[in-house]
């Protein structure tokens, strides 16, 4: 017996050091493992804090180009997609990632908050009148190209959202006892709309229809006028009225405009509705069918910059406000961190699929009339 013992004694010896071994190798790959998550978290850190300070950068850049082009007097008379601001930022390669972006024209869609121009007997008298062409009709009729169904209460609700009264704008208006009864619960607003998303809550609106009208929306912080060197195709039918196709193709043909007065004479001629000889814009009939609705100038831009390094990837939004002798500001600014691995695509919904396919007919369409198209539209932005 007490010949065997040592032979017990070292295979607990080896088992003790085996059990040893395997911990010290646990504990060192804890320790690996953790100082890896460390380094990856502190080189993401850095990239992240990298990319912010190039979207910045970026963001800068684009500030001292509008403010470039306001100063240029070949250029600050009008702003259209032929000017330097319009054309996509190229790939630049910068240390350890890459940078693009792009420059579009918020006016040259409708600005929600423009609604605040009316009460009951402005918007009653553009929408009996017969040629008058403004904001509301141009709406209305921008619905009705959309498919969407179109009605006077569509702009008497947003008139009442915004409006800082509680008195409906007209029979067909809503204030917040309208909205008590509806789900989800929400207050009238009765101030301007921060985002253009914000018009899902206002009554009789759907956040499918909203989703479909997105591309032509803009929430700006005060009533602005459509830039018709820059507005699509889509709005250019809705402004047109009565004269929707020939409005349409004067000004696929004749833009970009240098002055408005001269838009209107143009059109006048091209209408056939006064004395081409008269040059007299006071006098012009156009200038009074499509009065406080028109412009050959923009003061908001929007902004989008994509900044990719390492495996940090920003995304950044910004609306810029450009004002004679006044330097640029950014007026908002949204930040995205785009994950690095992305879920696989989802399969599109009913209204994702007729979005992707009006997207795609009318960059066909764009194609084929050579008319020139801002760079985030071409971006695919």
């Amino acid at each position: 017996m007490t010949k065997k013992r040592p032979i017990q004694q070292q295979g607990i010896a080896l088992l003790a050091a085996i059990i040893l071994m395997l911990a010290i190798t646990l504990i060192l790959t804890n320790i690996f493992y953790r100082h890896q998550i460390d380094v990856s978290q502190a080189t993401m850190a850095l990239h992240t804090d990298q990319a912010l300070l190039i979207a910045l950068s970026g963001e800068s850049w684009a500030r001292e180009l509008l403010e470039e082009d306001a100063r240029n007097p070949q250029t600050n008379q009008s702003d259209h997609y032929g000017e330097l601001w319009a054309q996509a930022m190229p790939l630049l390669p910068v240390e350890g990632g890459t940078l693009t972006g792009c420059i579009s024209d918020l006016q040259s869609r409708v600005n929600l908050n423009s609604f605040s121009i009316y009460n009951g007997p402005s918007l009653q008298a553009e929408l009996n009148h017969v040629d008058n062409m403004g904001l509301a009709k141009t709406w209305l009729n921008l619905l009705d190209l959309l498919e969407i169904p179109a009605s006077p209460a569509r702009a008497a609700t947003i008139i009442d959202w915004l409006d800082p009264n509680s008195t409906i704008v007209n029979s067909f208006g809503a204030e917040q006892p309208d909205y008590d009864g509806l789900q989800p619960l929400r207050v009238v607003a009765n101030d301007r709309i921060s985002d253009a998303t914000e018009l899902a809550d206002v009554a009789g609106y759907r956040v499918q229809e909203v989703q479909l009208l997105l591309p032509w929306l803009a929430a700006l912080p005060f009533s602005t006028l459509i830039n018709i060197n820059t507005a699509s195709e889509e709005l250019l039918f809705a402004m047109g009225g009565n004269y929707s196709t020939q409005f349409v193709d004067m000004v696929a043909e004749g833009r970009p405009f240098s002055d408005v007065n001269q838009f209107y004479s143009q059109l006048d001629t091209y209408l056939g509705l006064v004395n081409p000889s008269n040059t007299n814009a006071n006098a012009s009939k156009s200038s009074q069918i499509w009065k406080d609705l028109l412009s050959v100038n923009t003061e908001f831009f929007q902004l989008y910059l994509e900044v990719a390094i390492g495996e940090a990837r920003i995304e950044v939004t910004s609306i810029l406000q450009r004002r004679q002798g006044v330097p640029t500001t950014v007026v908002s600014r949204t930040m995205v961190m785009v994950p690095a691995v992305l879920p696989e695509p989802k399969e599109l919904s009913e209204i994702e699929r007729l979005f992707a396919k009006n997207e795609g007919q009318a960059q066909q369409s764009d194609e084929e009339s050579n008319i020139v198209q801002p760079a985030c539209l071409m971006m695919g932005i």
